[in-house]
């Protein structure tokens, strides 16, 4: 289970066919438009790298998860901390 402070960064589809990046955080609400999934999911992995600790999530219309990956920096790495959820 994630954490409630873990920033998430969900990547979807609009109905207009953009793609759309929502961040959710603790202390931050934010959103980006992209014309291309290509450039949505740069734009995801590059913030989710520069956070201490974040989760991204790719999204299908109806809200369901189709791929999600959680980001940790190599400062908590190196204390020990798993990168991956277990199953």
């Amino acid at each position: 289970m994630v954490d409630s402070s873990t920033p998430l960064l969900s990547v979807v589809q609009t109905r207009d066919g953009v793609w759309s990046v929502n961040e959710r955080g603790p202390a931050r609400v934010a959103i980006a438009y992209f014309p291309s999934k290509w450039g949505a999911m740069r734009h995801a992995v590059r913030v989710a790298m520069a956070l201490r600790r974040c989760r991204v999530a790719i999204l299908e219309r109806g809200g369901v998860v189709t791929l999600a990956h959680e980001y940790r920096s190599e400062e908590m790495q190196s204390q020990g901390m798993p990168t991956e959820e277990p199953p």
